[in-house]
Parts: C-alpha cells; structure tokens; sequence
C-alpha cells in the first residue's frame, strides 16, 4: 500500500500549510467549532514535524513515528519542552472525535502549538541536513 509518506514532498511547504492552519484555529474558536480547532491544532503541528523530516528524506507510517521524531529533536536540542508540548498537544487530535476540551483549553493549545512550532523550527537549524536516520523512522523513496 502506498502512503502519501511515500511519494515525492507536496508541492505547497507544510510551513505554508502550518500557519494557515493555525489561523484557521483561531477562526474555529472565534465560531464555538471546538472540532475543527482542536484538529487544526493538531494539524499545524503535525506538518511542521513532517516538514523538517521530508527535507531530510525520512518519514513514518504510523503515530509512534511521530513521537520517536519529538525524541529525536528533543535529544538533539537537549530541550525537554518539545516532548512535553507534543505530548500535550496530542490531546487535541483525540478532541476531534471526544470534544471534551473547552474553549480556554483551545486557546491555551493555540499557544502552545505556535511556541512548539517555534521550537521546531529553532531544532531544525540545529540538526545537520545529512544526519543520520533516527530510530523509529524510515527513509522515503
């Protein structure tokens, strides 16, 4: 089965997609749709992620990728606050389907999406462009 980890980079950046996403999250919580911000939310930070590892040609078929990449960059940039956001942040992706977080907690997860995407970016300065393969991920073709 072919996933879309496995083609080419999409032509739009993620960065682009990152930051209409959390705009568009703003929108949906100025509109009481707690959903559709929660899974924006989630979104902007999950393309940001994907960004920094399709440039280096790496990706993962399933959610435990993902976390093995927050362990990656955190170790790398010795900053703990990048698990621990992602960590929080993923309680807006179960959101979408529980709808159990209030409108404050969105616009606490707003913020902290927007200072994770920060620290995400500040990591990828610091990892070198050919570094090896991180444990938990595979290279795309």
């Amino acid at each position: 089965m072919v996933t879309q980890l496995d083609i080419a980079p999409p032509r739009a950046p993620h960065a682009d997609h990152s930051a209409r996403l959390l705009a568009h999250a703003q929108e949906m919580i100025d509109k009481g749709d707690r959903l559709q911000a929660s899974e924006k939310i989630w979104g902007a930070v999950a393309r940001k992620m994907k960004e920094i590892a399709r440039r280096r040609r790496w990706g993962w078929r399933r959610h435990r990728g993902f976390e093995s990449f927050a362990h990656y960059l955190r170790a790398q940039t010795d900053n703990p606050e990048i698990t621990t956001l992602t960590r929080s942040l993923g309680r807006f992706h179960a959101n979408f389907y529980d709808d159990t977080l209030t409108d404050g907690e969105l616009q606490d997860g707003l913020a902290e999406a927007k200072t994770l995407i920060r620290l995400l970016e500040e990591a990828d300065k610091k990892l070198p462009e050919q570094a090896g393969l991180p444990q938990g991920l595979r290279p795309l073709r």
